[in-house]
């Protein structure tokens, strides 16, 4: 926490403020492709490791698709990488994931937007992922409600969703704040986990992240966090991002 209070005092010196969502950070932001328009999101390399294993994505694909100005299509599907130790490595694609976000409240720029964004992830037609560890068996649901704001030079934005799957339900949120340090170059922090329906079994992690504009069309992005404390399973030492954004 007091990490994350240094990160906000030092963005809330800078001149401009922007938000920033999901890529790179974990947090999702009300933002949405604009109407007829394609944004695709290609996570390069991502990891998660913990102590005896690492579960390593990429590429992954997150295509959005803008059905107007508040509503847009959403896609995924990660090539995922599982070591662990004393265990033959497995490799594969994983779940597959269609969303629709829907931004049903904006009061412009700097008021406040509140977004809808469910999903629903299922293991793929033949796919032996799940025989394989790879992905959780099933189909799983997720329905968050987003917040965005303008406070000061910061935007927040904030998550709370709940999961509903074959292997119980959860919760899933998150905070993170976000500034335009430049013209081209964006940074955001967020505090980000889940729990159990009655709040157990708590996970938090923290991330900082940024983008980096190369061209009006194409922006880098990049992020980098740990867990803070995970009740189950052992806590994830390091989490890191790399991708980019192609936008027509």
């Amino acid at each position: 926490m007091l990490v994350l209070a240094s990160l906000l005092f030092a963005l809330a010196g800078v001149p401009r403020l922007q938000a920033m969502g999901s890529p790179p950070l974990m947090t999702d932001d009300t933002g949405t492709a604009a109407g007829r328009h394609w944004e695709y999101n290609l996570g390069l390399f991502s990891t998660e490791r913990r102590p005896g294993s690492r579960l390593t994505e990429g590429p992954v694909l997150d295509v959005n698709y803008g059905l107007g100005d508040r509503v847009h299509l959403n896609y995924e599907l990660p090539y995922r990488q599982l070591s662990e130790d004393g265990v033959p490595a497995q490799s594969g694609p994983g779940n597959s994931a269609f969303g629709v976000k829907w931004r049903f409240f904006d009061a412009g720029e700097r008021g406040l937007s509140v977004a809808v964004f469910p999903k629903v992830e299922f293991n793929n037609p033949g796919s032996s992922a799940a025989d394989r560890g790879l992905v959780e068996r099933g189909t799983h649901y997720l329905l968050p409600l987003l917040f965005q704001r303008a406070v000061g030079p910061l935007i927040l934005v904030g998550k709370i969703g709940r999961e509903f799957g074959a292997g119980g339900d959860s919760w899933a949120y998150g905070v993170s704040a976000g500034h335009q340090v430049t013209d081209k170059m964006e940074v955001g922090v967020e505090l980000a986990g889940g729990a159990g329906v009655g709040f157990h079994r708590s996970q938090l992690a923290t991330n900082l992240g940024a983008t980096v504009e190369v061209n009006q069309r194409c922006t880098l992005m990049f992020s980098v966090g740990r867990e803070l404390h995970n009740h189950a399973e052992p806590r994830a030492s390091l989490l890191a991002y790399a991708g980019l954004q192609w936008r027509r």
